[in-house]
């Protein structure tokens, strides 16, 4: 699959995505959406933004929605409350995934960050040696427990 078909919108501009979206974080990420899904929605529609944090981004496939990411302002808050700015919310479609979308939405953050002047983006994965996020640029930080789960902290200097 040619990465130049890959497009990037706002959210903010498919609010009509919303669900869709929490759906994909669902299947992942259960324990932190809740069952409530309606609220989960609410709660994501009421955020969409294109200038403040968080700022998510949709990758779009021949105007087809097929992975998310965003720029956070703070993730973790509770073990991390000094550290700013986070790349999260990773996820590409498993119909599409392995032909370079997760990379694209990483970088296409990276690209928004820079252009708000953030100094660096941190991150946590479940993938212990960096997996992607490394070969993306990111360093490896902390290690630390988070929900029952080892989880690495990691950073990308930006310019």
């Amino acid at each position: 699959m040619d990465k130049m078909q890959i497009q990037f919108e706002y959210l903010a501009d498919h609010p009509e995505c919303v669900p869709l979206v929490i759906d994909w974080w669902r299947t992942v990420w259960s324990d932190r959406i809740g069952s409530d899904l309606a609220r989960a929605s609410e709660q994501l529609r009421s955020s969409l933004s294109k200038d403040e944090l968080p700022i998510n981004i949709l990758a779009m496939l021949h105007e087809r929605p097929v992975g998310t990411a965003a720029l956070k302002q703070q993730e973790v808050e509770d073990l991390f409350p000094d550290k700013q700015y986070w790349l999260g919310s990773v996820f590409v479609d498993k119909t599409y995934r392995g032909v370079g979308i997760a990379s694209a939405l990483c970088m296409k953050i990276v690209q928004l960050a820079e252009q708000k002047g953030v100094p660096h983006l941190y991150l946590q994965t479940l993938d212990l040696d960096g997996g992607l996020y490394g070969k993306l640029g990111w360093k490896p930080v902390q290690l630390f427990n988070v929900r029952d789960e080892d989880t690495l902290l990691m950073i990308r200097k930006l310019s």
